[in-house]
């Protein structure tokens, strides 16, 4: 399996979590967040850009490639339209600078599409883990549990400091990433 992931790997477990750390710096985690960063600087919003296409590129993919796994031809199209409107909020987020006290009504939009984003890959994380566990519950249970843990995750980082903050955003993205991950391998060992 080694050779066979690679590509899984290098995203998954190294590029995503290092250019998400680099991005989030040492600046206060709880205090502000990667909106705030990105429009610090010229340099900080190409950052975040990036960052973007890294972390959505990846999703994409991912989802894309569970959806071939899935027994019925509806759930294959609910996954990849779930992925296609994750990664659309997402671009639309990122292309919205996040700059509430001259544009109020596109930071708020901004912040929609930003947490949409988030959602709707949660959701087509869980739809995916739910049609998986049908064929082997036992298998799918851990999956699952962690699902859940991340959903449970953000809400306490949500609540600590009530709002998104770059903690909050460092934990969903690598948990995120990690899970789709974890479901891919499982899924390709079941194939």
């Amino acid at each position: 399996m080694g050779r066979r992931h690679f590509w899984l790997d290098l995203f998954a477990c190294f590029l995503i979590p290092a250019y998400t750390l680099l991005f989030a710096g040492s600046v206060e985690w709880f205090g502000t967040n990667f909106s705030v960063i990105a429009v610090t600087g010229p340099d900080h919003y190409r950052g975040f850009v990036y960052w973007g296409i890294l972390a959505g590129s990846y999703f994409f993919v991912i989802l894309s490639r569970l959806a071939f796994g899935l027994p019925r031809r509806w759930m294959r199209t609910v996954v990849r339209l779930l992925a296609v409107c994750a990664v659309l909020a997402l671009a639309y987020a990122i292309a919205i600078p996040y700059l509430p006290e001259y544009f109020p009504k596109y930071a708020a939009l901004h912040v929609l599409l930003a947490a949409g984003a988030c959602v709707l890959l949660m959701i087509d994380l869980q739809f995916i883990i739910l049609v998986m566990r049908r064929r082997d519950p036992d298998r799918w249970a851990g999956p699952l549990r962690a699902c859940w843990a991340m959903a449970a995750g953000c809400a306490l980082l949500f609540a600590i400091p009530r709002m998104v903050s770059t903690a909050l955003e460092v934990f969903f993205t690598l948990s995120a990433t990690l899970l789709a991950r974890r479901v891919f391998l499982l899924q390709q060992e079941g194939a």
